[in-house]
This record gives structure tokens, C-alpha cells and sequence, in this order.
């Protein structure tokens, strides 16, 4: 799809627009949660959010940026871990850090990539990168791909805290198979998941690496305060788009909790995030920044770097114009009492 036609059309609607240009595996594998896909409860939790604004404010410059562990970003919005990426554009990883990169944004990579870390880093190096792991049952394993990460200049390691098993969340019937040519850039043989680890896990990961680990997959206040202690320098509260626990709760719903917990460490909130205004309502319950997965997604497989930058900038206006709406002229403060839930 070129450019222009992008541009005319709703990012909102892209996901749609991908049914018809993606093979039927591909779009399933994307669209599906676990179980009885009960995760859209991540995307109705915003929608039973309202914003009440101020009024009377200069707004004639609303500001965006902000630092994400140290690295600068056009506004507080990452593109989230997602693997397999060649699948859904022949450019996969490469495209999706080109259209970060034009955004200004933050990109972790998936350890299941269809590029390498190496590759990504050397076509973006001005582009902020963070790795994302699971808990393989083989540690040098792990070590290996951490030291690759580091040499890489990888920002941070970001450990998958809630995938003790491994669940298949798109039937089999689909058929979803990787496309001839792709491959994983990590692995050779995918190591197994294992389901014993304890908060010792976190203290390994500190043990083989000087990278902050912001571990994802925090949904608790306790939990939150146990990552913390054990070294954590942020926290991803995520449930991994509704893919693993059907029944989990929303992550905007746990959000602030988790906040509570962490005390001052940075919060990132991952899940049902599909606007500027979705932005704002996660600001306002402390997130530091949101992750984006689906949409992404659709907009790499419509237009590689140019889709993924075009829903990238979309919510970034949308932030700024929904903060200005409400008085706010720095998202770095946006007033906790900005948000009203509908449903009382």
C-alpha cells in the first residue's frame, strides 16, 4: 500500500484492511487470544474510561516527549515484543524498527524474531532497543542471547514473567506456519519453557547481565514490590494481549495497583492501547509509557515502515490533541484525578 493511501485512511481501521491482505493463518495468529478470548477486556477497560477536563489553559504547546529508562522518545508509546514478524511483511523486524525509528519511538525485540538483534541494531542505530526473553529451560541458552543483546547495545532485558507454560492461543486447525525463507534469528531449536522459576530468576538475570531487566508480565501490587526487590528497574504490566490467561483480568485495570507497588520505578502498561486518548488515560493511572502490539502489527503487514510509523504518529497527535483538549501542556504531568470511570 504507498504512502498517500496510508494516509488517508484510519489507522483504526487498519486491522480490518489487513483481513484482506494477510492469508487467513497469518491474520488468526495475530487477531486470537487464549481460550474463550476473554483479553478484549483490555480494550473495553479503556472504553469505560471517560477524561475530565480543565479548561482555561494555554495549550498552544502541548509537549510529548520523555525518557524511557534514560532513552529519549517522541511521546511515551513503545512498540511492544512481538516475534515471527517476517510472517506477517517480507521486511519483518527490519520494517518495524524503520517505522520506530521514523517515530521516534522505543522497539523491543522478541528473542522469536525473524531478524537478528545484530541486524536490527546496525540498519537503526540511532533507535532505542530493549530484548525481550522467555523462560527458557536452558540458561546458557538464555545467557547466549543476553551477551548478543548487550553487544547489540541493547537499553534493557525484558524477561516474560508470565508464560510459566506454554499455551496455544490460535487453534491448530488455522494452520499458521511460518513463510518459506523465515526463520528464527535467535535459535535453532526453540528451547523449552520452564514452569519452575522463582523470584530467584530475576536475581540470575542480574547475575549474567549489567542491563536494567524490566520484567513483563506484572499484574499484582505484591508482585510488583517482589520485582522490585529483586532488582527491577521497570515493570510491564501485561497480560501478554489476552494470550496466555483467558480469564485475567484487564491490564488497565490492574494498572494501578501495580504502580502502588513499585513504589517509584518506572510502570509500562501493555494491552487494549489503540489510540492517543487510551495514552492519556494510562498516564493519568501512573503509567510511564504504553507498549503496542496488534496495531502495529496490522499497520506493518499494510505498509511496512510506513504503516508502522503512521500509527505511531497518529497517537502520538492524538495525545497531544486530547491533552491540550484537557488542559495538560506536559504529558509528564498529567493529573491522577484526570480520569472518570463510566461505569461508577
Amino acid at each position: 500500500m504507498t504512502d498517500p493511501l496510508l494516509e488517508r485512511l484510519d489507522p483504526r481501521a487498519f486491522g480490518e484492511i489487513a483481513r484482506h491482505v494477510l492469508d487467513a493463518p497469518t491474520f488468526e495468529w495475530i487477531r486470537s487470544g487464549s481460550g474463550s478470548e476473554f483479553g478484549g477486556d483490555n480494550e473495553a477497560a479503556f472504553a469505560r474510561r471517560r477524561l475530565r477536563p480543565a479548561v482555561l489553559v494555554d495549550v498552544s504547546s502541548v509537549r510529548t516527549a520523555t525518557t524511557l529508562l534514560g532513552a529519549s522518545v517522541s511521546a511515551p508509546v513503545a512498540v511492544g515484543p512481538m516475534g515471527l514478524q517476517r510472517a506477517v511483511h517480507p521486511d519483518g523486524e527490519l520494517a518495524m524498527a524503520a517505522g520506530a525509528a521514523r517515530a521516534g519511538s522505543l522497539f523491543v525485540v522478541a528473542v522469536n524474531a525473524t531478524t537478528s538483534i545484530e541486524e536490527i541494531a546496525a540498519a537503526e542505530p540511532g533507535l532505542p532497543l530493549w530484548f525481550q526473553l522467555y523462560n527458557w529451560d536452558d540458561r546458557d541458552a538464555l545467557a547466549g542471547v543476553i551477551g548478543r543483546a548487550e553487544a547489540a547495545g541493547c537499553r534493557a532485558i525484558v524477561p516474560l514473567v508470565n508464560t510459566p507454560l506454554g499455551v496455544n492461543h490460535t487453534s491448530p486447525r488455522i494452520g499458521f506456519r511460518l513463510p518459506a525463507g523465515a526463520r528464527f534469528a535467535h535459535f535453532e531449536t526453540s528451547p523449552g519453557l520452564i514452569a519452575s522459576n522463582t523470584w530467584e530468576y530475576l536475581a540470575w538475570l542480574r547475575s549474567v547481565t549489567s542491563l536494567p531487566i524490566v520484567p513483563k508480565g506484572i499484574m499484582t501490587a505484591a508482585d510488583a514490590a517482589r520485582a522490585v526487590d529483586a532488582g527491577a528497574a521497570g515493570i510491564i504490566v501485561s497480560n501478554h494481549g489476552g494470550r496466555q490467561l483467558a480469564r485475567s483480568v484487564s491490564t488497565l485495570d490492574a494498572l494501578a495497583d501495580v504502580v502502588h507497588g513499585a513504589g517509584g520505578v518506572e510502570v509500562y502498561l501493555d494491552g487494549g492501547v489503540r489510540s492517543g486518548g487510551d495514552v492519556l488515560v494510562a498516564l493519568a493511572l501512573g503509567a510511564r509509557a504504553v507498549l503496542i502490539g496488534r496495531p502495529v502489527l496490522w499497520g506493518l503487514a499494510l505498509g511496512g515502515a510506513a504503516g508502522v510509523a503512521r500509527v505511531l504518529d497518529t497517537i502520538r497527535q492524538e495525545l497531544a490533541e486530547d491533552a491540550g483538549m484537557c488542559g495538560i501542556v506536559d504529558v509528564a504531568a498529567v493529573p491522577r484525578d484526570l480520569v472518570v470511570d463510566a461505569t461508577g
